[in-house]
C-alpha cells in the first residue's frame, strides 16, 4: 500500500514538473514572439514617422528660394601690425530661408561671413541715422573707447572658413558686436571719421553632438570702417522695403507659354495663302498607277473582231 502511494506520487510529480516546464517554454515562446513583433512596429513606426513628418523650416524663414547675390561694397580694414587702414571689397547676400543679410570678406587666411538678422539690420540703419546726425552736427569725439559702441552693442552672428571656403569645414560663433565709429588717419595724415563695426573675438560653438570639437578656435577681432557712402550704400542693403522686394523679383515665375514668333508682322510681308486640297485640281501630276489602270480596262471593253 505504501509503495503504490509513493509510486503515485512520483507520478503525480513527474507531470506536474513536464506541465511546468512546458509552461515556461510557452511563456517563452510568447515573449519571443511579442518582442520580435514589437521590434517590427518600432521599425514601421520610424519610417512612417520619417515619411510623414515635414522637413524643418526656419522659423524666421520668408521665401523658400537660394540665397540671392546684392552687391559689392567698399569697407576698410586694420592693417596687419600698423594703425593704418586698407580699403577692400565686400560682397553681400539676402538668405530668405534665414531671413539674414550677409556679407562675406577675406581677413588674413580666413573667409568670413558677417550675418545680419531683422533686429540687427534695424539697429544698424538706426545707428548710421545717429551718426550722420552726430556728424552733421560737429558732435563726434575722437577718444576710441568711448566711442568704437557709442550706438550699442549687439550679438552677432559670424561663421568662417579656411581658404577656399567651398571645400573646407565652417565654424560658427556669435560674437558681441559693437557699432560706432572711430578716427583714423588719411594718407594725407589728416584725421577723418569712419562708420564703423567692431566684431569681438568669440568662441566657436559646439558641435551638434554636445562635445566642443573645436576648443580652440575663436572668431578674430575685426573691426570694419565705412565712409558715409559706403555705410549709406550698405544701410540701403539692409532695408527691409529693399529685400521685400528683391524676393519678390526672385520668386516670379517664367511664362510657360511659349511665344511664336511673328515673322510676317515684323518683316512687313503679306503671308501666303494656303489653298485646301481640292480633288478636280489639275495641279497635282497624273498619278501613273490610275493611268495604267484606266488603259487596261479600255483594252478589255473593245471587242475583238
Amino acid at each position: 500500500m505504501a509503495e503504490a502511494f509513493e509510486e503515485a506520487n512520483g507520478l503525480i510529480a513527474l507531470v506536474f514538473f513536464h506541465s511546468l516546464c512546458y509552461s515556461h517554454c510557452m511563456m517563452y515562446k510568447f515573449f519571443q514572439t511579442c518582442s520580435g513583433a514589437l521590434v517590427i512596429a518600432g521599425i514601421v513606426f520610424l519610417f512612417a514617422s520619417c515619411e510623414s513628418s515635414p522637413p524643418r523650416q526656419n522659423p524666421n524663414m520668408i521665401a523658400d528660394i537660394d540665397p540671392i547675390e546684392i552687391g559689392t561694397v567698399t569697407v576698410q580694414f586694420d592693417k596687419f601690425f600698423s594703425s593704418s587702414i586698407e580699403a577692400k571689397e565686400t560682397k553681400v547676400f539676402f538668405d530668405p530661408r534665414i531671413n539674414a543679410v550677409y556679407v562675406t570678406f577675406k581677413y588674413q587666411t580666413l573667409t568670413y561671413l558677417q550675418y545680419w538678422d531683422k533686429p540687427n539690420r534695424d539697429a544698424f540703419i538706426a545707428a548710421f541715422e545717429r551718426y550722420k546726425s552726430d556728424y552733421n552736427a560737429q558732435a563726434l569725439i575722437t577718444k576710441d573707447s568711448k566711442s568704437r559702441a557709442i550706438y550699442g552693442a549687439l550679438q552677432g552672428m559670424t561663421v568662417w572658413s579656411t581658404l577656399p571656403a567651398s571645400f573646407s569645414e565652417r565654424t560658427t560663433a556669435y560674437p558681441k558686436l559693437c557699432i560706432g565709429y572711430s578716427f583714423k588717419k588719411t594718407s594725407s595724415g589728416q584725421l577723418t571719421p569712419y562708420f564703423s563695426t567692431l566684431q569681438l573675438e568669440a568662441k566657436a560653438e559646439s558641435d551638434s553632438s554636445g562635445s566642443d570639437s573645436k576648443p580652440t578656435k575663436t572668431s578674430l577681432r575685426i573691426r570694419m570702417y565705412y565712409t558715409r557712402d559706403q555705410a549709406e550704400t550698405l544701410a540701403a542693403y539692409l532695408d527691409d522695403n529693399f529685400l521685400m522686394s528683391l524676393v519678390r523679383d526672385f520668386a516670379k515665375p517664367s511664362s510657360a507659354i511659349p511665344v511664336d514668333d511673328d515673322y510676317f508682322n515684323s518683316a512687313k510681308t503679306p503671308a501666303p495663302q494656303i489653298q485646301a486640297d481640292d480633288a478636280s485640281s489639275t495641279d497635282e501630276p497624273p498619278d501613273e498607277l490610275a493611268t495604267e489602270a484606266e488603259a487596261v480596262d479600255g483594252s478589255s471593253d473593245e471587242t475583238t473582231p
